[in-house]
């Protein structure tokens, strides 16, 4: 038993996949040609999980902000976790769930969220816009 839970963990640590992912840990959200305008752009990436020996991959949202240097927000309030959107006609990001606010880059306004919406760590590689996650 005790081998098999260490060939298992080498095989886990070796994988080349996981690898590269504790290595590295940037996600592509997009070619930077194509980020442009007034608006948050909503991107979706996917974003490999690990609970024990499992392993998922699950798809999360975030916020570019063109007008803002390409700043990049999480779409999930700090207040519970619920999903945040854009409004267009206030210019601001909402948490549906309880009410907060944030402004047009990602910082508290109202509500009961106690802090800005989480940003990402950016960079430009090869055109192409990344964030660490």
């Amino acid at each position: 038993v005790v081998g098999a839970s260490m060939t298992l963990a080498a095989k886990r640590s070796l994988d080349p996949e996981t690898a590269v992912a504790a290595d590295e840990g940037w996600k592509t959200v997009g070619d930077i040609a194509e980020i442009a305008g007034d608006e948050p752009i909503e991107k979706t990436i996917s974003v490999t999980c690990r609970s024990g020996w499992s392993k998922t991959v699950e798809d999360v949202s975030v916020y570019v902000l063109p007008h803002h240097d390409n700043k990049v927000l999480s779409s999930v309030c700090p207040h519970e976790g619920c999903p945040i959107v854009w409004e267009d006609e206030s210019k601001k990001f909402l948490c549906p769930c309880h009410d907060s606010y944030f402004s047009d880059k990602g910082e508290r306004l109202t509500g009961p969220a106690k802090r800005d919406l989480t940003e990402y760590e950016t960079r430009v590689e090869d055109g192409k816009l990344k964030i660490k996650v």
